[in-house]
């Protein structure tokens, strides 16, 4: 089978004659290029996994030779079940080094997103240069000085500080650009958890009662038997309870030692009362965690990298209509988040959340739809 790779520990793994050099002052630049090449394997080895899943349904066409088409379903089938278990097992090299090594994982995020400014900073001189747009001697000593604070952030040493609860709580998406008086009261009102590896945090079908960010470690998110993602810091956990009320759809245990914020239903909604802001806020990335997982499996977007739809979706839309409402969905993608959609002279309800292939749709039951241009 393809989930039969010993090597995989040789590359992505940390010996532990690699780890007795941690603590050797001479050695330690030696360690961390160890840990770097290793995080950046473990990653290039998840990449590689996702983009020959967009594959296998191309191929399994293009090699089969008997004409048996639950024959194809099956082995198609097989092989993406591998290809997600090898997925899995390189998330979890990296989760380890998250988990073992934080101040230098984070580190080496840190340069890798500084790089990519930076190299974006110098092809854009190009084009300049290139359009006629920049001198070349000024374009030369601009690439010259991008050049020379790469390779300062490069030879720099790599452990970082580890960010604070509550620094991580102002990092996380649905909170950019509020402002600073509204993340200090959500801040105020949260509580710090703690959970050993192996801990249930969630369970599936269970009332919600709040939601949590992650502040370190990291989470197996299942549904049923089949695991479907692992999460970690800055991830945020269970919103749909704070939203609508909604029962657990997954079971999140923690993967590693993990530690988190927690925020109640009550006192969430009665801070969003008074920031509708935050409110649209936090049901657009919920409405994003939903379409994601809906279309994913389904064609062109299943052959997508998971940024490009990332990125599609968000230029969506998420709409509240009234109960009773008409809405033409016509040449629109519609994911139904929250309530209830009928097509207009049927009697067949869907309830959320689900992808609603209809011209028309009327909304009920406080709906909330996320709906995109196709």
């Amino acid at each position: 089978p393809m989930t039969e790779r010993d090597y995989l520990e040789k590359v992505c793994g940390v010996s532990k004659i690699a780890e007795a050099f941690r603590e050797v002052p001479l050695l330690k630049g030696y360690f961390s290029d160890l840990i770097t090449i290793s995080y950046d394997c473990a990653k290039a080895f998840v990449v590689s996994q996702q983009d020959i899943a967009k594959m296998v349904d191309t191929m399994a066409k293009e090699l089969d030779e008997g004409g048996d088409p639950n024959r194809l379903q099956q082995n198609t089938r097989l092989i993406k079940d591998e290809i997600r278990q090898n997925r899995l097992a390189g998330l979890q090299f990296i989760r380890n080094m998250h988990e073992n090594y934080p101040e230098a994982t984070v580190g080496i995020e840190t340069k890798d997103a500084i790089r990519s400014v930076l190299n974006h900073e110098r092809n854009s001189i190009r084009k300049l240069r290139s359009d006629g747009m920049l001198e070349a001697d000024e374009a030369d000593r601009l690439i010259t000085e991008v050049e020379e604070r790469m390779k300062e952030i490069m030879e720099s040493p790599l452990e970082l500080r580890l960010p604070e609860p509550e620094e991580v709580l102002r990092e996380v998406t649905w909170l950019k650009g509020m402002s600073d008086d509204l993340i200090t009261k959500i801040t105020g009102v949260s509580e710090a958890r703690s959970y050993g590896a192996g801990d249930s945090i969630m369970k599936q079908g269970d009332d919600g009662d709040g939601m949590i960010v992650i502040t370190r470690g990291s989470v197996k998110v299942s549904i049923g038997d089949l695991i479907v993602d692992i999460m970690g810091r800055g991830a945020v956990i269970g919103e749909m309870a704070v939203l609508a009320g909604i029962k657990r759809t997954a079971n999140v245990v923690a993967d590693s030692s993990v530690t988190a914020l927690w925020l109640s239903t009550a006192s969430m909604q009665e801070i969003m009362v008074e920031s509708p802001e935050l409110s649209g806020s936090l049901w657009k990335t919920a409405a994003m965690r939903f379409s994601e997982n809906l279309l994913g499996a389904k064609s062109p977007y299943n052959q997508w990298d998971q940024m490009k739809l990332r990125r599609w979706l968000n230029d969506g839309e998420l709409m509240a209509p009234a109960d009773g409402e008409t809405v033409n969905l016509y040449g629109k993608v519609a994911v139904l988040i929250a309530g209830q959609a009928t097509a207009p002279g049927s009697t067949e309800i869907t309830n959320a959340p689900a992808l609603l292939d209809l011209a028309e749709a009327q909304f009920s039951g406080n709906a909330k739809v996320f709906v995109r241009q196709s």
